[in-house]
């Protein structure tokens, strides 16, 4: 089992260092949907939950994932408003919307760095049932391009 703690601050260290002082809280839990989750602690804080599926998942899975995260956390810092930003309420009702902000997000986490590990993420995902759709974010394929690993 990975010590999520430690992948976070790793993960913070290398690629998020405006995250430093954020108090963020991850643990593993049963979620319905999805193989990582993320929200307001308080308003000092965040959370991030990981599915229990991915507890004996190699490292690069989970931080691939909680590059992703820490990318939308950092969207929601800037805006100000923790707990319903215009950013998560235009999220929440338009789809053309979502679609644009998760494939910033996955740019985003390419630029920090952790291109390799959101592949290795997607990869996983796929191969573990979670189907993609076009509003999650880049495709393997586009990832795969991004990173060079593809003509």
């Amino acid at each position: 089992m990975n010590n999520l703690n430690e992948l976070r601050d790793q993960v913070i260290s290398r690629g998020f260092p405006e995250l430093m002082a954020e108090d963020i809280h991850v643990e593993y839990k049963k979620l319905k949907d999805a193989l990582l989750e993320y929200g307001s602690l308080t308003e000092e804080g965040f959370y991030i939950e990981i599915d229990e599926s991915l507890i004996d998942a190699p490292k690069e899975i989970i931080i691939g994932g909680l590059a992703h995260e820490f990318s939308h956390i950092l969207t929601d810092k800037s805006s100000g408003k923790r707990v319903m930003s215009r950013d998560r309420f235009a999220y929440g009702i338009s789809s053309r919307y979502k679609t644009l902000d998760e494939r910033n997000t996955d740019f985003e986490v390419i630029l920090r760095g952790f291109g390799k590990e959101l592949l290795n993420f997607l990869e996983y995902s796929e191969t573990n049932g979670y189907p993609y759709y076009k509003d999650d974010g880049l495709s393997i394929r586009e990832v795969k391009k991004i990173l060079g690993l593809m003509r």
